[in-house]
C-alpha cells in the first residue's frame, strides 16, 4: 500500500515539475541555433527535429522558410498550424518543443573579482547585481557609483548602491541582463 502511495506521489510530483518548467520556459524567445521539434498529430512526414539556422529561420517540408527568432513556441506554433491550415491540411494540431538551447552569454568585466564571459540561463531572468556576484563581486578599486552597461551599441550608468536599493524596494524595477551585454566595473582614481 506505502508503494503504491509513494508511485502515485512520484507521479503528481512529476506532473507538477513539467508544468513549472513548461510555464518558465513559455514566455523564452527562441534563438539561432535552438533544436527545435515540431509535431505534427497524425502527419509523420511533417514531424521533425531542426537547429534555428544563424539567420533565424527553420527550412520545414511545404513551408520553405520560416521566420522563428525572437518568438515564443506558442508564436511558431500557431504560425505554422496558420500556413498549414491555409494550403495543405484541415485542422492541423502542431506542436512546439525546444529540445536544446543555444548558449547565451553576457560579460562582465573591469574591477570584478573573476571577469569573464558568463552564460545566461534561459529559464530565470538575472539582474545586474546578480551578474556582478557571478563574477566574485566588486574588487576594493571599483568605482561603484558608475557601473556601465552596453547594449546594442549604447552605454547607460548605473550607481551599484542605488541598483541594490533598487531590486529591494521593487524587485519589477530591476535591470535585467540580456544576451549579448557587456557589464564594465571601471576603476577608481583616488
Amino acid at each position: 500500500m506505502h508503494k503504491l502511495r509513494f508511485l502515485i506521489l512520484l507521479i503528481c510530483l512529476s506532473f507538477i515539475r513539467t508544468e513549472t518548467s513548461h510555464a518558465a520556459a513559455s514566455d523564452y524567445k527562441i534563438q539561432a541555433e535552438d533544436v527545435l521539434r515540431i509535431t505534427v498529430f497524425d502527419e509523420p512526414m511533417l514531424t521533425l527535429e531542426t537547429r534555428v539556422h544563424g539567420s533565424g529561420t527553420i527550412t520545414y517540408p511545404l513551408l520553405k522558410d520560416i521566420s522563428v527568432a525572437g518568438k515564443t513556441a506558442r508564436e511558431v506554433q500557431d504560425n505554422i498550424k496558420a500556413l498549414l491550415a491555409k494550403d495543405y491540411l484541415v485542422d492541423p494540431q502542431v506542436n512546439i518543443n525546444i529540445l536544446e538551447y543555444s548558449e547565451q552569454t553576457f560579460s562582465v568585466m573591469g574591477q570584478v573579482r573573476v571577469p569573464n564571459q558568463y552564460p545566461l540561463p534561459p529559464e530565470k531572468d538575472i539582474d545586474l547585481v546578480q551578474a556582478i556576484s557571478l563574477a566574485g563581486g566588486l574588487t576594493p578599486n571599483a568605482k561603484k557609483n558608475s557601473i556601465e552597461l552596453f547594449r546594442d551599441g549604447k552605454k547607460t550608468r548605473y550607481s551599484y548602491d542605488d541598483l541594490l536599493l533598487q531590486k529591494n524596494k521593487d524587485p519589477k524595477q530591476r535591470i535585467v541582463v540580456k544576451p549579448g551585454d557587456v557589464i564594465k566595473i571601471p576603476e577608481r582614481f583616488f
